[in-house]
C-alpha cells in the first residue's frame, strides 16, 4: 500500500493507493495518483457539462414541459407524446 500527499495546494491531506489500484496502473503503464480521492472526484465533476432546463410549451399541445433550449431559442418544442405521434 502506497502513501502519499495530495498534491492541491489546499488539501495536502494524507492518502493511500490500495494495491489493487497500484496493481491496474502498474499494468495499463498509467501514472499513480497525486491527488486523493476527494480532488481527483472534484476535477471530474467540475469536467462535466452540466445543463440547465427551462419551462417551455409544446408547440403542438400546449402542454408544459422542461426543455435544454431557453425561450429565447428559435427551435420549437414538442412533448414526448407529439414527438412520438408525428413519427408514427
Amino acid at each position: 500500500m502506497l502513501t502519499s500527499i495530495c498534491a492541491t495546494a489546499t488539501c495536502q491531506k494524507p492518502f493511500k493507493v490500495i494495491d489493487q489500484e497500484e496493481q491496474f496502473l502498474t499494468q495499463r503503464h498509467l501514472p499513480m495518483p497525486i491527488h486523493c480521492p476527494r480532488c481527483r472526484h472534484q476535477q471530474r465533476m467540475a469536467l462535466r457539462s452540466e445543463r440547465a432546463l427551462y419551462p417551455r410549451v409544446c408547440s403542438r399541445c400546449e402542454k408544459k414541459v422542461l426543455s435544454t433550449l431557453p425561450e429565447s431559442s428559435p427551435y420549437s418544442i414538442v412533448c414526448q407524446d407529439c414527438f412520438w405521434k408525428g413519427i408514427a
